[in-house]
């Protein structure tokens, strides 16, 4: 049986900013058939900045990292090489750590491994903030979500069109899963770009970027099929 549609964020994002037909439909069909042989890169990098932000940001949890990734030359000259650019994103995080909010009451934690998928038009998109944020405003619960960019080529980098849909989605799936109670705070929906040092927030109306998310995902509905 054939599994239903589906996509991860970053890839919706560049789908919607994308206007090269052979690339919109090639991105659709890495989606239906993934090359599982390749690696995810920058996996390692997850955890250290996790423990970073939910732990009081202590440097050396991100520092003793970096250098255990440097020190370590086992495994092939991909995973070194992964290792090495893991440690350097590391590096970067302590840069622009600042692009975080970090106001009093403002509690870090990490993400699910396994976050439910948000649906929309028949499609599955897997979200999975890498953090979530927890803060009390005014005697009001709110949250908010972190996704982490990893890309050191400037030429596969989110534009901020691609950032801002992320970010927006990015709360509507905290208006869908997140913790019953808390209300979605904009401000603090970030898509963070690792290595260019920015941090785009989700924009205050979300209507008009959802209303183009549900046409695209339309269109993936439409192209699984025949791929």
């Amino acid at each position: 049986m054939e599994k239903e549609p589906r996509i991860s964020v970053n890839k919706l994002a560049e789908l919607l900013v994308s206007a090269n037909p052979i690339r919109r439909r090639r991105i659709v069909q890495d989606q239906k058939y993934p090359n599982t042989a390749v690696a995810i890169r920058y996996r390692l990098a997850h955890e250290p900045i996790r423990e970073y932000l939910s732990n009081g940001r202590q440097e050396a949890t991100l520092r003793n990292a970096a250098a255990a990734l440097r020190s370590d030359k086992t495994g092939t000259e991909y995973a070194i090489d992964d290792r090495w650019n893991t440690a350097d994103a590391l590096d970067r995080i302590l840069d622009i750590s600042d692009l975080l909010p970090a106001a009093d009451g403002e509690a870090y934690k990490a993400g699910e491994q396994n976050a439910p998928k948000l649906t929309i038009a028949g499609v599955d998109i897997s979200v999975r903030p890498d953090v979530l944020i927890s803060f009390t405003r005014r005697g009001k619960k709110h949250t908010g979500a972190v996704k982490f960019h990893f890309i050191k080529n400037p030429d596969s980098a989110l534009t901020q069109a691609g950032s801002e849909y992320v970010a927006a989605l990015l709360m509507r799936w905290l208006e869908v899963h997140g913790p019953d109670g808390t209300t979605p705070a904009h401000t603090h929906c970030l898509c963070i770009d690792v290595f260019r040092g920015s941090a785009v927030s989700a924009p205050r109306s979300t209507t008009k970027r959802m209303n183009e998310v549900n046409a695209v995902c339309e269109e993936i509905a439409a192209r699984w099929p025949h791929l």
